[in-house]
């Protein structure tokens, strides 16, 4: 007999969100599903960035910055300073309906794991999400005959078009990084207690402007072709979002602040 869990496909590393993913399986699963729960962003409270997609830089590049970090500069959305606080997720675990919800945070609680050999990728869940339960869902990841339900397919496909989004996303990275386009930025504030020396709230990678003006007519026809141009530009546009993050940073912690008196 073929010992299941050796088998099973596996998450591997810290993937923001997720916590007890299992492949979403028609037999275990009987019964389990979604319901409406009173605080549906509760989740995300405590991620203050999420995973981007280049599809997307243009819709979210008016609500965060676009940064890229870590050893392959892999694109992020950012929601706050620090961990433990995203500045888009209010105390009731409601997002701020005026900005942009990102696809990494659209999928959830879904995600895709890899298979050794090449296999097609595995549509897996969180069964630890608030909203995942055992029985008598509002909607259902299997009807009775154990068949995914519109829900589920809905949830699949999404899954499986942002898995290739991301496959994109990397392809466009590496261009990126061939092109020698990244270079390393930072977010200062002023220091009250030392006005000469204003202290770093961030460090990323970023386009650098004079590189990517310094590009020749035929790659920029090149990059507005396969997508790159309108990714790169988003990105650029996105880095003025810094303001907002900074403001609504100084805004929580000035309501966290214990009263004086």
């Amino acid at each position: 007999m073929v010992d299941a869990a050796a088998t099973e496909p596996r998450l591997t590393g810290t993937v923001p969100l997720y916590k007890n993913v299992e492949p979403l399986n028609r037999q275990k699963h009987a019964g389990y599903g979604v319901n409406t729960v009173s605080q549906p962003f509760n989740f995300l409270k405590d991620w203050h960035f999420v995973p981007a997609i280049s599809a997307e830089f243009s819709f979210a590049c008016g609500s965060y910055p676009i940064i890229f970090l870590g050893e392959k500069k892999m694109p992020i959305l950012v929601m706050g300073l620090r961990q433990g606080s995203n500045v888009f997720v209010s105390e009731d675990g409601q997002f701020d309906s005026e900005h942009y919800i990102p696809a990494y945070v659209r999928r959830y609680p879904f995600v895709s794991a890899a298979n050794p050999n090449d296999q097609p990728s595995t549509v897996c869940v969180d069964l630890d999400a608030e909203f995942v339960v055992t029985e008598n869902a509002e909607r259902p990841f299997f009807d009775d005959k154990g068949e995914p339900t519109e829900y589920t397919r809905q949830a699949i496909d999404f899954v499986s078009a942002f898995e290739n989004d991301a496959r994109t996303t990397e392809a466009f990275v590496e261009r990126l990084i061939a092109l020698d386009l990244l270079e390393q930025k930072d977010v200062k504030v002023a220091n009250p207690q030392d006005p000469e020396n204003p202290v770093t709230v961030a460090e990323y990678w970023g386009v650098s402007s004079e590189k990517f003006d310094a590009l020749p007519a035929d790659k920029l026809k090149e990059m507005q072709t396969n997508g790159d141009l309108g990714a790169i530009i988003s990105h650029i546009i996105s880095l003025q979002r810094w303001e907002r993050i900074l403001r609504r940073t100084s805004n929580v912690a000035t309501a966290q602040a214990p009263a004086e008196g």
